[in-house]
């Protein structure tokens, strides 16, 4: 891309930011930091590891340190302490802070293979329109999974984005765990006044959602979501998590982030929608998800006699439809200020790269 040339006056640093987020992770940190300290770093690869505590209770500060110097502590470690709770005020903080061109997102349960930052740093230097690059990820369990968790392994972000290492379709986005983002395009967004709209705070529903929010959002600045089928870690599953309940936690909060996707799903589509045809747009989807509903009226009676039965898994499925419904009836006028919002980013995203795009270039570069 032209402006990908233009929007840095320099060669960018080879190197890379493992950037880690974490809510009472102290525990958990050992093997992860054991991993980044074994990775296999080309020599002119430059890295660092930054850490952002988000409102922890626990050691996690004093912790981090400790455990990286012993070690041997490779590459400097950096640690910052978010109070503000959810994962998108931690990425937030991280991607401020990071030093380096690209932004290794690493969850605290995350094992990266030894070979995972050399790919990641190759692939994101050889292709300058990539805004956001996928990862495989391998399942890691503290007990054996129930039957149903292959089933579902999707929904743990576990697998692939993609058949093949390339880019992906317009909208497909990778979970946040493993990928790696371009801090240029970062810049863009956040220059061109992009904030999250969901949240992954911690209650109720486990919504989350700010890998795939921020994902659209640079499809929108117009960069590519990719997928590197070298990019391997194991993403370890502790024992609470492998179970029915939490597995429909997980579902009612992924339901609630269908304003958003839907918002941008409609942009990246038809960039020229305006508000009033984005109305249509919106009662008409609301109508396809009460069909998908109606057609099926078997489904639902088998749901609410045995959602809470995991010998029953087809239930998921109808309990994502059917809060994807309640989201869409009753939420018109947040989508509606979702997309004011977006809309908004948008045209100033293309003012952005129609200013660079014409401004001079300094030949002496």
């Amino acid at each position: 891309m032209e402006r990908d040339k233009m929007l840095s006056t320099s060669t960018p640093q080879l190197g890379a930011t493992l950037l880690v987020c974490t809510y009472n992770g102290a525990l958990r940190l050992p093997q992860t930091l054991a991993h980044l300290a074994a990775q296999q770093v080309p020599a002119d690869v430059t890295w660092e590891v930054v850490l952002i505590s988000n409102a922890s209770t626990d050691d996690t500060l004093v912790a981090a340190p400790k455990l990286w110097a012993e070690l041997g502590a490779p590459a400097s470690l950096r640690v910052f302490d978010e109070p503000k709770p959810g994962k998108e005020n931690a990425l937030i903080r991280g991607f401020d802070e990071a030093q380096y061109p690209y932004i290794c997102i690493v969850d605290d349960d995350n094992w990266l293979y030894p070979d995972y930052l050399a790919h990641a740093v190759a692939t994101m230097h050889a292709h300058p329109e990539i805004g956001t690059l996928g990862a495989y990820s391998e399942g890691a369990f503290e007990i054996t999974p129930p039957a149903w968790f292959e089933q579902f392994q999707a929904v743990y972000a576990i697998g692939s984005p993609g058949s093949t290492s390339g880019p992906l379709g317009q909208g497909v986005n990778v979970a946040g765990a493993g990928s790696v983002v371009s801090k240029r395009c970062w810049q863009l967004l956040r220059s061109c006044g992009f904030e999250f709209n969901n949240s992954a705070k911690r209650g109720g529903a486990l919504s989350g959602g700010e890998d795939v929010e921020l994902g659209n959002a640079l499809q929108l600045a117009g960069y590519k979501t990719w997928y590197d089928e070298r990019l391997r870690f194991r993403h370890f599953m502790y024992k609470e998590r492998l179970t029915w309940k939490y597995l429909r936690r997980v579902g009612c909060g992924s339901a609630t982030l269908d304003l958003t996707g839907f918002v941008y799903y409609s942009l990246l589509r038809e960039p020229t929608l305006d508000e009033a045809t984005f109305g249509r747009c919106y009662y008409r989807w609301m109508a396809w998800a009460g069909w998908q509903l109606l057609r099926q009226p078997a489904q639902i009676i088998t749901y609410w006699l045995h959602r809470h039965d995991e010998k029953h898994p087809e239930t998921f499925d109808t309990m994502r439809k059917l809060h994807t419904f309640g989201v869409a009836l009753t939420g018109h006028a947040e989508a509606a200020r979702i997309f004011s919002k977006v809309k908004r980013l948008q045209q100033r995203l293309q003012a952005a790269t129609k200013i660079i795009s014409t401004a001079p270039v300094d030949s002496s570069l």
